[in-house]
């Protein structure tokens, strides 16, 4: 198999950090097996064989991937990542030039990557915005603020902000190296137990009723009619 380069960056980049775990690795399976001009031939059946019950999404990849026929798509990025910009008098450059003229990509390459060049402006214009600090090191426009206390109410944004806060201080060099602090949070909640989204109130309430449910478990003269099964068992709790 073919070496290439791969950006490490990828992982704290807020559209990769904002991807499923499933289109997380379609997107890598893409940039491993297209060919050297950064063509994929689709195979949606060994796609679904390496990532079970796999379904595409266009609209996230809108922009990164190109469909030139019903079996071919184009990663434009690939091709200023890989070789930057391509030269005719370089043998390795013309092997993909010749590629991309034959599937019709090279024509449209320079606007694709000038549509890239864009999407990164518009991107810079974003980090541009003005951003409050919350606590001593947490970096948060006022919308995506609100934003974080309409997905996790105010007690479950502050929590939040709180815990990457006290990343900043424990590992300040990783800190660094989030660009998005808004993204981070969003990637890490993704990552929470059904646990992690209560309130300190809330857990502190399930955590006393798990130990009184334990308790009339552990000692059934005690348990009030009702409580239990006809077989004497507790109830299992769950959080919704």
């Amino acid at each position: 198999m073919a070496k290439r380069f791969t950006a490490t960056e990828k992982w704290i980049d807020p559209w990769f950090c904002e991807l499923s775990q499933s289109d997380k690795l379609f997107w890598l399976y893409l940039l491993d097996n297209c060919d050297h001009a950064g063509i994929w031939q689709v195979n949606w059946p060994l796609v679904k064989f390496h990532i079970k019950d796999y379904v595409f999404n266009k609209e996230v990849f809108r922009g990164r991937v190109c469909e030139l026929k019903e079996q071919k798509w184009f990663i434009p990025k690939f091709i200023v990542f890989q070789y930057g910009e391509l030269n005719p008098d370089n043998r390795a450059h013309l092997s993909v030039i010749h590629i991309l003229k034959k599937e019709g990509a090279y024509k449209g390459l320079n606007s694709s990557l000038q549509g890239g060049k864009d999407m990164d402006k518009d991107k810079d214009k974003d980090k541009d915005k003005v951003k409050d600090k919350y606590l001593d090191f947490v970096l948060l426009t006022k919308d995506q603020h609100q934003d974080l206390i309409n997905r996790f109410g105010p007690e479950g944004a502050e929590e939040r902000i709180k815990v990457l806060n006290e990343y900043g201080h424990t590992k300040p060099k990783k800190f660094k190296e989030y660009g998005s602090h808004y993204h981070t949070i969003l990637a890490w909640a993704r990552n929470d137990k059904p646990e992690d989204n209560l309130t300190k109130a809330q857990r502190s309430n399930l955590q006393g009723l798990k130990r009184t449910m334990e308790e009339i478990k552990n000692d059934k003269r005690s348990v009030p009619e009702g409580v239990c099964g006809p077989d004497s068992s507790v109830p299992g709790i769950t959080v919704q």
